[in-house]
């Protein structure tokens, strides 16, 4: 007999599905610089000209202009952000397989690890494309994020709500 699947294995996917399409993507498609620059008054950047830092390059308003400042901590607050959610789904979806909870998450940061290795090998082989150690860590911190907010605010869920029979 089929089990149904559970929400986090619909948002596991929709994830893995939504990084395939990003990263197939050249830069110059999904650069934020052109919208950022006609839309928003960016003049407050220049208050952040103090900030400077190395990530794959110089990080500053100096060096990557107002809109390119800008678009640097969108787009890695976007990697953050999809591999929150993806620790969440995986330790959902682990933790109705495998207990203890450690065990599972564990497992499930293995996975969330693996994906952005590949999401990362993947851009390497997209044009105009870079993969970087530093965004791997960044998801992975993102996705230990996720399964520690799901341990935190789902723990207290009597175990018959967890597992479906």
């Amino acid at each position: 007999m089929l089990r149904k699947i559970p929400w986090s294995g619909y948002v596991t996917l929709l994830i893995l599905v939504v990084l395939f399409i990003a990263s197939s993507m050249p830069y110059e498609e999904q650069s934020l610089k052109p919208g950022l620059s006609r839309y928003f008054d960016l003049g407050f950047v220049e208050q952040l000209r103090f900030i400077s830092f190395d990530y794959h390059g110089e990080v500053s308003v100096a060096a990557l202009g107002a809109s390119g400042f800008v678009e640097f901590f969108i787009r890695k607050a976007a990697h953050l952000s999809i591999f929150i959610v993806l620790g969440i789904a995986l330790v959902d979806l682990t933790y109705r397989l495998i207990r203890p909870y450690a065990l599972a998450g564990l497992f499930a940061y293995t996975v969330a690890i693996t994906v952005a290795v590949f999401d990362e090998f993947h851009q390497i082989l997209t044009g105009g494309r870079t993969g970087l150690i530093q965004d791997v860590l960044l998801d992975g911190t993102g996705a230990l994020i996720g399964i520690l907010l799901y341990r935190l605010f789902w723990k207290k869920r009597p175990s018959e709500q967890w597992i479906r029979k």
